[in-house]
């Protein structure tokens, strides 16, 4: 059996010193909306007690499906960067990123520069999409950050991820392993605000439709979901997970990560997923608890 544990959207706070200059851009609404609503909402006492729990499962990996950043600001990529070390070595820790780690043009770069060794393939290649074998399973990490204008929070793959995901999808069935793709943005048809979806989710469905998948994890919406999409043989599992800092003083799902428990083969396949985070009594617990394959 493989256990790989999904969390995201940490939002990691506080914000580092900045200048009015930084300010000039999209991250002056992206300012006012953190200090009004976020830096409540995202508590950061709550996320060190998940990541304890978490630490204390023991999983084989962890995927963390983007938004580590606020504003994008070049001092929050290296505290981000620590926070993935304490969830552990970087081989056993995949990241890609969100919308928000890539918030404006100037930094679209730094997610790849300072957390590359958790956004690499098993030969240590560091670009998208990229691919971590950990026992029965195969992760592989996409990119759909791209800056936006104001008040958008978009994503897109692209066609040269798209185009490459195909024939690495083919060749890990070949191989025999539980494929489980990991993207910010949603993909499957779920209602996601306009300016809030994966701009290029129809096309990425269809890659998986022709070649498929076993599990696509994402974030972005802080709230937990779960649906279905097209395989060539069977449907294929999207599930998301809420925000891994959502305290009580958040409008939003409490925080919570998921645990997938894979065990068989190539056509029997068992994946249980199990749901820990936090609880309205104040507690970090097991709050749900499914079956996907």
């Amino acid at each position: 059996m493989t256990v790989i544990a999904h969390l995201s959207d940490p939002h990691l706070g506080p914000l580092p010193s900045f200048s009015a200059f930084d300010l000039l851009s999209k991250r002056g609404l992206g300012a006012i909306n953190y200090m009004r609503r976020r830096r409540r909402w995202h508590d950061m006492n709550v996320l060190d007690r998940l990541v304890a729990d978490l630490v204390d499962e023991a999983p084989d990996a962890v995927a963390v499906t983007g938004d580590l950043t606020n504003l994008g600001l070049e001092g929050e990529f290296l505290p981000a960067a620590l926070f993935l070390g304490r969830l552990g070595p970087p081989e056993k820790v995949a990241a890609i990123p969100g919308n928000h780690d890539a918030y404006v043009r100037n930094v679209r770069g730094a997610p790849a520069r300072v957390w590359g060794a958790h956004m690499s393939s098993d030969d240590g290649r560091v670009g998208f999409p990229y691919v971590r074998r950990h026992g029965l399973t195969a992760l592989i990490g996409l990119s759909s950050a791209v800056p936006t204008m104001p008040l958008a929070a978009t994503g897109d793959v692209g066609p040269i991820q798209r185009d490459a995901l195909g024939p690495l999808l083919r060749s890990l069935k070949e191989e025999g392993l539980f494929r489980i793709v990991l993207v910010h943005h949603p993909v499957a048809e779920d209602g996601t605000p306009w300016l809030r979806r994966l701009r290029d989710a129809a096309e990425l469905r269809d890659v998986i439709a022709r070649e498929g998948a076993e599990l696509v994890l994402h974030g972005h919406n802080h709230e937990p979901a779960r649906a279905e999409i097209a395989g060539p043989e069977s449907i294929v599992p999207v599930v998301a997970v809420p925000s891994c800092s959502t305290g009580m003083l958040s409008h939003e799902p409490l925080a919570a990560y998921n645990l997938y428990s894979v065990s068989g083969g190539p056509g029997a396949w068992e994946c249980e997923g199990v749901t820990r985070g936090l609880t309205r009594d104040g507690e970090i617990a097991e709050t749900d608890r499914f079956r996907l394959a």
